[in-house]
């Protein structure tokens, strides 16, 4: 679309276009509907970016239960959408959208891990309370009973973020912060013994960094200050100049 605001006509027609597709063929439905949902958003088309996610609500909605990964999938990728900050950002409908996902992938293991991370991810991004974020971890732990040492480069992934979220919930339970923050430590340095293990230098960068945020939040600076700038040379390297930037403010260069 260019960055060309769309006309209120052009948005009927595409809406109408999408909608049908998305009834007629889920997945790939879906996969035209989110590439219109993105273009939009970065032209700016907020209104109509949050209309097509109502539209989406309406089309799933209407759909009876089912079973099998095509239904998994959809209902995943739905998920994923509504737990992502933005325009279409629903917490309530993630819940729905991965507990449909679940159903769907019934003994799955593989699909369920999935559904299970992408809804901690969610509640993580979306938190409005303790309770979401003790919910996330939840997800995230169970994923991680699949996501085992057979599965490394996946528990590496749900690692990282079940680490950024547990030190969420320290910033709000205060209580039990100083738990939360070993075990934040302890998540994270497993994550990037993995991704460092497997050769995935921009994971391991990204993870050090988070490392390096959780080790100052817990007190032990010296340690902190240290990830976070060797981080920094990471991201750099990784061609991400301001995650880098940030990773020296934040170490104190």
């Amino acid at each position: 679309m260019g960055g060309v605001r769309i006309s209120p006509e052009d948005a009927g027609r595409l809406r109408a276009e999408l909608r049908s597709r998305l009834a007629a063929e889920p997945l790939g439905g879906f996969r035209d509907w989110y590439r219109a949902q993105h273009e939009l958003s970065e032209a700016g088309e907020s209104t109509v970016c949050a209309a097509l996610a109502e539209d989406l609500w309406e089309v799933l909605s209407a759909r009876p239960g089912g079973k099998g990964d095509v239904e998994g999938r959809l209902w995943n990728n739905a998920g994923a959408f509504y737990g992502t900050p933005g325009p279409g950002a629903s917490l309530e409908r993630a819940r729905s959208c991965f507990r449909r996902a679940l159903e769907a992938w019934g003994d799955d293991g593989e699909g369920r891990a999935r559904a299970l991370h992408n809804l901690g991810s969610a509640l993580a991004s979306l938190a409005r309370s303790e309770d979401d974020l003790r919910s996330a971890l939840a997800a995230f732990e169970e994923a991680l009973d699949h996501r085992d040492e057979t599965r490394e480069i996946a528990r590496a992934v749900t690692l990282h973020h079940l680490g950024v979220a547990r030190r969420k919930l320290a910033d709000r339970s205060p209580e039990t912060a100083a738990d939360e923050l070993a075990r934040s430590v302890a998540a994270l340095e497993e994550a990037l013994a993995l991704r460092g293990k497997h050769g995935l230098s921009r994971g391991a960068a990204a993870t050090r960094f988070q490392l390096g945020i959780a080790l100052m939040a817990a007190g032990r600076e010296a340690e902190g200050r240290a990830a976070l700038e060797a981080a920094a040379g990471e991201l750099e390297a990784a061609g991400q100049a301001d995650q880098a930037d940030l990773a020296r403010r934040l170490s104190g260069k």
